[in-house]
């Protein structure tokens, strides 16, 4: 949960820092530093269930993966940890359209939660401003529509 409070946080200030320059790719799982360790195992995206469902006063996400693969998923949370060590340090990296608008939501003071699983994980994000939870449900909808649209090509 902390690694994954420190990940967001640091998107957050880097998004502030390097300011939004055009549209990004909402998923770039080639480029983006927070994501492309997922793609980093053969096979781990196709085994992987990403649902996210709007609540009161956010989002839900529930993360469920292959038993065959988890270990492969777990290593790509580690490659985020990665990344975080270089924002630390001061570096700039590539982020997708997808990491961008979450970690907005979290420099505007959104509030998450986040339980590892034994087939993946939960995460849950809230907010008590009304506009805040907007942005946190627009961004699981198109996170939704994004997915669908990945699946079909790879289909």
């Amino acid at each position: 949960m902390l690694r994954l409070m420190i990940t967001l946080s640091l998107v957050a200030l880097l998004v502030t820092a390097a300011g939004a320059t055009g549209e990004k790719p909402w998923f770039d799982m080639e480029n983006c530093a927070m994501c492309k360790g997922f793609t980093s195992k053969a096979g781990l995206m196709e085994n992987v269930t990403w649902e996210h469902h709007d609540i009161s006063n956010g989002i839900l996400s529930v993360t469920v993966v292959n038993e065959k693969y988890l270990d492969a998923y777990r290593a790509a949370h580690a490659e985020m940890d990665k990344t975080v060590m270089l924002l630390q340090k001061g570096e700039m990296v590539e982020m997708c359209g997808s990491c961008t608008a979450i970690g907005a939501c979290m420099m505007k003071g959104a509030k998450q939660e986040y339980v590892e699983t034994s087939s993946g994980d939960v995460w849950i994000v809230t907010s008590d401003k009304a506009e805040v939870v907007a942005e946190l449900q627009s961004w699981a909808k198109r996170s939704k529509e994004e997915t669908a649209k990945m699946k079909a090509t790879k289909g």
